[in-house]
């Protein structure tokens, strides 16, 4: 903790009342974040700019070089991995932001040192929401800038969004990436960040926008803050403010529309990419789903094989409130018997009816009772057996925790046989 700043203990109170009330959403500005000395050797090390570290979605070199192995980069970056996953400096970030039990992410997704380039920008995004690896719920983004001189005319500004969306109604924050000023906000569906694009003056194009990123986690979230998995969302960049209609296009602004409309070209040409991967894997798992499905089998005893899918029917003997099988004949049949075993989870007792191959039984049932239904028969070897159980009763059974299994189960099929 000694490479922080000894002032950072004495303004928990005022940090954690700053992060609170922030608009357009929760963050903290903390300045000075850490000790003088070790924010210069932070700096000194810092990696330099590689083609292979700088690769975006679309494994295209672009102006942005991201290094997720701080440990490797040098000892002081070694030692600012050990800080980050310390109790101590997890539990100070709790403090500051009121989120307990937070967790740090050693593989550093999307995080690490950052650097952008002159004409680098960052449309408004939320970011991805769930750890790839774990599971776990993103709570915070923690950015610490590292350029020792930096003017908000040059752009690159770290700008905290309302409604990226609507641009009139949009309520933007606007931070310099001054040395050692520490950035830390929540991050949920409406943490809208970005930054516009870099654009420094001839004499500064030797400068590159610095800064350490890491983001915390814990393993659950409040439910009315959860979302389904999902990846980072960008809002494209719209008209330059500044441009009206009549008006006559500079060189500049020649280039600044083409910055803009390659952007998003590239970042649909991204969501197109994803659309087509989603599409894949959700065909993979449909084809996987519809084999297992084939591969359950009601268990009817006798000489006969199932002819085709069972509907409304899991392994576990369960089924559903609509069940259907077929099955052909391996001999000449003459009866067949089915034990149906109605579960007292039923909110009522349910009506419970059985059809074979045209004939039909219907009747009430008792919850927690075991139902005998015969039906005659007169079927020979290769025939086809029809069978289908509806109830009018169903439930989601509750499992540990308070959650269910989703499936909808009415009744067990304690025997079922051919003779």
């Amino acid at each position: 903790m000694s490479m922080l700043s000894e002032s950072i203990e004495e303004r928990v109170e005022q940090l954690r009342r700053a992060f609170a009330d922030a608009r357009p959403f929760r963050h903290v500005v903390i300045e000075d974040f850490f000790e003088p000395g070790f924010c210069r050797q932070l700096q000194q090390d810092f990696p330099s700019f590689e083609a292979r570290y700088a690769r975006n979605e679309m494994g295209e070199v672009g102006g942005k070089a991201v290094r997720q192995d701080l440990p490797s980069l040098s000892e002081a970056y070694g030692r600012l991995d050990r800080l980050l996953q310390s109790e101590g400096f997890l539990k100070l970030i709790g403090r500051v932001t009121g989120i307990d039990h937070l967790l740090y992410d050693p593989d550093y997704v999307g995080g690490g040192t950052h650097e952008n380039n002159h004409g680098q920008g960052l449309s408004a995004h939320v970011d991805f929401n769930h750890l790839p690896k774990t599971g776990w719920h993103r709570r915070l983004n923690l950015i610490v800038y590292l350029n020792d001189t930096w003017d908000a005319a040059w752009g690159g500004c770290l700008d905290l969004h309302s409604d990226p969306w609507d641009s009139a109604a949009d309520e933007v924050t606007r931070l310099v990436p001054a040395l050692n000023r520490c950035v830390i906000f929540e991050t949920n569906e409406h943490s809208w960040h970005g930054f516009e694009a870099i654009d420094l003056p001839q004499a500064q194009r030797h400068r590159t926008r610095r800064s350490v990123a890491i983001y915390l986690y814990t393993k659950d979230r409040d439910a009315a803050e959860a979302a389904p998995s999902h990846g980072t969302v960008y809002v494209p960049e719209g008209l330059p403010r500044q441009m009206a209609a009549g008006q006559v296009l500079t060189e500049s602004d020649h280039r600044e529309l083409q910055r803009r409309f390659s952007q998003l070209r590239g970042q649909l040409k991204f969501l197109y990419r994803r659309e087509l991967e989603a599409s894949a894997q959700t065909t993979t798992l449909m084809a996987a789903l519809a084999e297992a499905r084939a591969a359950v089998a009601l268990p009817l005893q006798g000489h006969l094989v199932q002819d085709g899918q069972v509907h409304g029917f899991w392994p576990d003997g369960w089924a559903g409130p609509s069940l259907a099988a077929g099955f052909r004949l391996g001999q000449a049949a003459r009866q067949l018997r089915i034990d149906l075993w109605i579960p007292p989870q039923l909110a009522q007792d349910p009506r419970l009816t059985v059809r074979v191959n045209g004939q039909e039984q219907s009747r009430h049932v008792p919850r927690d009772h075991c139902e005998r239904f015969e039906f005659a028969l007169a079927l020979q070897a290769d025939e086809r057996l029809e069978v289908q159980v509806t109830c009018s009763e169903s439930f989601v059974p509750m499992v540990q925790g308070g959650s269910s299994d989703e499936r909808e189960l009415a009744c067990r099929i304690a025997c079922a046989r051919v003779d």
